[in-house]
């Protein structure tokens, strides 16, 4: 089981890898066509976009992972009410986003580019993670994290053929090809899932059960979206369009750096859905091991992080000068990011979503507080320390979770799946 999983882990990495690549080189193009100001108001829509966008597959992806654990046949069954309530939720949704994007900037951006930025991550986002889903049940994790890249890749060309329009015109242009090469991706993930795993199109209404289970990953999804993303959307109210670009960037970078981890949860969640099925000495090893190298990971990253802050302004160019004052202090997150990643992770393979959403809950409370607290006078610098602060509660309160968990269940005794 070590092996496959460190071979898993390995190619999953590479394919995270090459997504964060890929991210920071979209991250580079865009602070350059559209400067701090513009980033920062971008930035802000595009980070409530992320955390809605959790919503519209309401945890049928999960709830794939959890039926494939029992069920040879359960992703297709699941599949059948998956992608039509991804849809239907998703253009719900899409109201509910544009009416608060609208209140976010000022000036409020157009209603016709909030409804493309909406369309791109609240309809066609959902589908390809949705088909990403399906190829992780199958234990495809490496090919799918190849079609979460897809998108990414068509963005870096549509980045770059803005870089020869004027100023005025590189937002509009940007999003419009963004919604383009989106549905192309959507396309491509659906038909490459469809090669690996037995889809059925034929809809279905959900049942009550998978209604329960899906709620309450959905929650969850939404939670552990909010630690990432509600900074930058608190910010831009909170320091201004121009500071939130420069803490939003450097964030940015921040949180590329425990792409190992996540590389290593995607690879591990499948196993750890079965010792929640079926707890063994080995399943309660492998978490340990998770905790360790998540440790280990965040403590390498922050020290690589503030080595290598003084190239940050060389890479965004003269206006992100402040990002490398900043980079220091936002790199003490880092290991509570990973630790928080990995106790959540664990916690939602061994049936309990709600304690993740608990924890997480909790963390994002801390974290607004501390923002409104501290932003108001410390600018940028206040809201890295109250980062820090949020993400070293969640993965103190989680992994305190997870232990009480492991010792209510033990190696070889049933562990019947349940959501509280």
């Amino acid at each position: 089981m070590k092996g496959q999983l460190a071979l898993s882990s390995l190619k999953t990495t590479f394919w995270l890898g090459v997504r964060i690549v890929t991210q920071a080189t979209v991250l580079v193009l865009l602070t350059r066509i559209l400067g701090p100001q513009v980033f920062g108001n971008f930035s802000a829509i595009a980070s409530l976009a992320l955390i809605i966008g959790t919503l519209p597959t309401f945890g049928s992806g999960f709830v794939m992972l959890a039926r494939r654990a029992q069920d040879a046949n359960g992703i297709g069954a699941v599949w059948r009410y998956a992608w039509p309530t991804t849809l239907s939720v998703g253009i719900a949704l899409l109201v509910v986003y544009v009416l608060i994007a609208r209140l976010l900037t000022t000036p409020p951006l157009p209603a016709t580019l909030l409804l493309m930025v909406g369309a791109s991550e609240l309809l066609l986002t959902p589908m390809t993670y949705l088909a990403s889903y399906a190829l992780q049940a199958r234990e495809k994790v490496p090919l799918s994290q190849f079609v979460q890249w897809l998108p990414l890749s068509f963005r870096i060309v549509a980045a770059i053929l803005c870089l020869s329009l004027e100023a005025s015109s590189r937002l509009q242009t940007y999003v419009t090809l963004q919604l383009l090469t989106s549905f192309l991706a959507t396309l491509l993930a659906l038909a490459i899932a469809h090669h690996y795993v037995e889809l059925n199109w034929r809809p279905r209404l959900v049942s009550r059960q998978e209604l329960r289970a899906g709620a309450a990953y959905a929650a969850m999804n939404l939670v552990a979206a909010n630690p990432s993303e509600i900074d930058k959307i608190v910010a831009i109210r909170l320091i201004g369009a121009h500071d939130t670009g420069i803490y939003a960037t450097t964030t940015r970078v921040m949180t590329s750096c425990v792409t190992p981890v996540i590389g290593m949860l995607l690879s591990a969640q499948p196993r750890l859905f079965r010792h929640a099925h079926k707890p063994t000495h080995e399943g309660l090893r492998l978490i340990w091991v998770i905790a360790l190298l998540s440790l280990g990971w965040g403590l390498i990253s922050g020290i690589v992080l503030v080595l290598c802050s003084p190239l940050l302004p060389w890479l965004f160019g003269e206006a992100f000068v402040e990002t490398a004052g900043l980079m220091p202090w936002l790199a003490l997150s880092a290991p509570g990011i990973s630790l928080r990643l990995a106790a959540g992770t664990i916690l939602v393979a061994l049936g309990k979503p709600i304690e993740r959403l608990v924890f997480e809950v909790l963390g994002v409370l801390i974290l607004v507080s501390s923002m409104v607290l501290l932003g108001p006078h410390y600018r940028a610098f206040g809201l890295a320390i109250a980062l820090s602060f949020a993400e070293s509660s969640m993965a103190i309160i989680g992994w305190h979770m997870v232990s009480k968990r492991l010792r209510a269940i033990g190696p070889d005794k049933p562990a019947p799946l349940t959501l509280g």
